[in-house]
Parts: structure tokens; C-alpha cells; sequence
């Protein structure tokens, strides 16, 4: 069947199918069931043969460089894994390798994973806005797969995207290779242990989340789109360590000023703002051409994004804080969209460039939510200097 096809792909192809769970929210039960499995870790190849990955990447100066390698892996994932070992200037150091071959398959897989949406009709897309979906996830995963610019994306978020109490790792670039990148070792509970914090700290965490992430899509543009909880490293007072850089987005500042006229619009219940927003950024379907036919669709929409606001971003700013804990925002959000918005679906089209930005977002909320933390929205927004805003 389809799920053992995506969990058997390798690579882009496994990545994409978990990419597709962020439409789960208004996918039917059976479906977002198995796609949210596809977010489980890739078992680890053995080190003999990450090994010959490393002989065939380092020279022998870099060998000098390290001692040897912890053969079992500290972690693995769908496009490399991860080893600990020392430098012989006695820094600890983690070297993620990438996976033979995996580089190769990017263009085969997400063609063949771009069937199998089409014959499965997994995601509530026609074919030219699967095409461009598609056109973006292999744009991003060939960069992903290279490690050197995984290097250049840890050193822009850490010039570009500072947050109070967000840590980054820092690269050793002598080491670092189109299939090597190495960093120091940087260690952090994982999200299992952060539950155990105390409630309060627990907040902190979670305002600092969403403070970071606002910020990136905002203002700064450098957006880390990879927002799996294994991704993330948490400290007992209240700090963020965040990890891999294999997926970072650039968001250009036309995009992001669409993106604050939204938040300010959702924010005031200025339906038309928003709409005409959605349509700047080239979200609007047969529509989007005739300002008549636009106004005729707002005016069609008003009171579906009217019923879709009062169960889920007016409680975001009116509840200070509000619980992320509390599962009716996301269970009573999908039951109006069900209701209100599926038979509107074609009249809309996905803005590939920002289709990583979704999955920001989608992964925060549900660490948020995991959290259970409690934060005052309003407050971490007005933290943030939004141009124009």
C-alpha cells in the first residue's frame, strides 16, 4: 500500500511523505493516522559503512584532525546520521555523514513520490499546484543533502537569527565537506525529559519558541523548517539549543511583508486585508486575476474566516496566556475547516515558496503543544519590531 511504499523510500521520497503529514490537520483521520507515523527516526547504518563515506570525504590532514569515532550511532534520520568523538585539541564534536547514494536519488524520488500523491490523491491539490509543491520540496532537499550549505545556513541563522536564550552549535568548517559537516558537541534534554520541568519554565520555553520562530518569518527571513521535537535541545533554565540546518528557508522580504499585513489583519478581523494579502502572495485560484471575482470570493468567505477565527487565533489573542495544552484550538480548528473551508479548496492554491514556512509553523505548534506551555501571544508579538506592522 502506499504508507509500507513511503516508509520503505529513502532519502527525499521518506522526507516528502512526512512533509505531507503537516496536512493532516485537515486530512481525514485514516490518512493523517499513518502520515504522522512517517515522522519517526530512520534505523542507523552500520559504521563500516559510513565509514567509507568518511575516507572518501576527508583527507588524511582532516583525519589527523579527530580521534576515532563512536561506532554506534547517536542518532539517525532519513538522510545521514550522527557519531560523537574528540578533536585532539580535546573539544567534543559531533559528526553527522551522510548516507551513501542518498544525494543521487533526490530527483528519482520525488517523482516517484509525486505518483504516488497523484494515484493515492493523498493531498487536496490539482495537478499544477502538486507540480509546483513538488518543484519546491526537491529545490529544498537537493540543498539539504549538501552539507556545505547546511554549514552556511547554521552560520546565517547564527548571524541572522539571535532570540534571547536560543543556542546554536558551533561548526569546525576544516571538517566540514559536501557530505561531512561537524560541530561541537552540544548537549541538551530532549523533549521527553523538558516535560518533567516545572511549569513556569516550561512557559519560558515555549515563549522563546515563539518568539525565535515569529522573528524568522517576520522580520529576519532565515526560517528553520525542520521543526522535529529531535531537532531540538532543552535546559532546565528555561534555553533552546537548536540542531540541524539542513533545511533552512530564505523568505524574500516581499513574502514577508505579506506575512505581517496577515498577522496584523487576523489580529484586527480585517478580513478584506487579509484576503487581498492571500492574494498577493499568489495564494488565490481562478479568482486571483478579476478584482470582481476576488471581491465576490471575500465576500463568499467572510463568514467562513470569521467561524474559523473565533475558535482559533481569537482565543490566541484574547486568552493571555493561552494554553497550548488545551487540544479543543486544534480539535474545534479542524472541525470548522471541515465544515467551512474544504468545498472552498479549489478556489485556493499552496505558495510553493512558502510551503516550508508551513511546516515551521505546523512543527512549532505541536511542540508548543506538547509543552503544554501557557503563553501570553499578544506580548511575544509585540517583542518582535515588525516593519510596518
Amino acid at each position: 500500500d502506499w504508507f509500507r511504499t513511503l516508509s520503505e523510500m529513502k532519502g527525499a521520497a521518506m522526507k516528502l511523505g512526512q512533509l505531507a503529514s503537516q496536512y493532516a490537520d485537515v486530512l481525514p483521520p485514516g490518512l493523517a493516522g499513518p502520515l504522522a507515523r512517517l515522522q519517526r527516526d530512520a534505523e542507523a547504518r552500520p559504521y563500516a559503512e559510513m565509514k567509507q563515506v568518511l575516507d572518501a570525504q576527508w583527507s588524511a590532514p582532516q583525519w589527523a584532525m579527530v580521534r576515532p569515532l563512536q561506532p554506534t550511532a547517536l542518532a539517525a534520520a532519513s538522510i545521514g546520521q550522527v557519531h560523537r568523538t574528540q578533536l585532539v585539541d580535546g573539544r567534543e564534536v559531533v559528526v553527522k555523514i551522510r548516507y551513501p547514494g542518498v544525494a543521487d536519488s533526490v530527483d528519482e524520488d520525488v517523482l516517484a513520490l509525486g505518483r504516488l500523491l497523484r494515484m493515492g490523491k493523498l493531498l487536496p491539490l490539482d495537478g499544477k499546484a502538486l507540480d509546483g509543491l513538488l518543484d519546491e520540496v526537491r529545490a529544498r532537499f537537493k540543498e539539504e543533502t549538501d552539507y556545505t550549505r547546511e554549514l552556511a545556513y547554521l552560520q546565517a541563522m547564527t548571524a541572522h537569527a539571535a532570540w534571547p536564550g536560543v543556542r546554536y552549535p558551533v561548526p569546525v568548517p576544516a571538517l566540514c565537506t559536501e557530505g561531512v559537516l561537524v560541530t561541537e558537541w552540544a548537549p541538551a534534554d530532549s523533549i521527553e525529559t523538558a516535560l518533567d520541568y516545572a511549569p513556569e519554565v516550561r512557559d519560558q520555553i515555549g515563549a522563546r519558541l515563539l518568539g525565535w520562530l515569529l522573528q524568522q518569518v517576520l522580520v529576519s527571513g532565515w526560517v528553520h523548517a525542520d521543526p522535529h521535537p529531535g531537532n531540538f535541545g532543552f535546559h532546565a533554565d528555561g534555553g533552546i539549543t537548536v540542531y540541524d540546518f539542513g533545511c533552512v528557508r530564505e523568505v524574500s522580504e516581499a513574502h514577508r511583508v505579506q506575512m505581517r499585513r496577515i498577522t496584523g489583519a487576523v489580529r484586527g478581523q480585517d478580513w478584506t486585508a487579509l484576503h487581498e494579502a492571500v492574494h498577493a502572495l499568489g495564494g488565490l485560484g481562478r479568482a486571483a486575476d478579476d478584482a470582481q471575482a476576488r471581491s465576490a470570493l471575500l465576500d463568499a468567505m467572510r463568514p467562513h474566516y470569521q467561524a474559523l477565527a473565533a475558535v482559533g487565533t481569537d482565543r490566541l489573542f484574547a486568552e493571555r496566556p493561552f494554553d497550548f495544552g488545551d487540544a479543543r484550538l486544534m480539535d474545534d480548528t479542524r472541525r470548522v475547516a471541515r465544515q467551512e473551508l474544504v468545498r472552498w479548496l479549489r478556489d485556493y492554491r499552496p505558495i510553493p515558496p512558502l510551503a516550508f514556512v508551513g511546516r515551521a509553523l505546523s512543527g512549532h505548534y505541536w511542540m508548543l503543544r506538547r509543552l503544554g506551555a501557557r503563553i501570553d501571544v499578544p506580548a511575544v508579538l509585540d517583542t518582535i519590531a515588525l516593519p510596518g506592522y
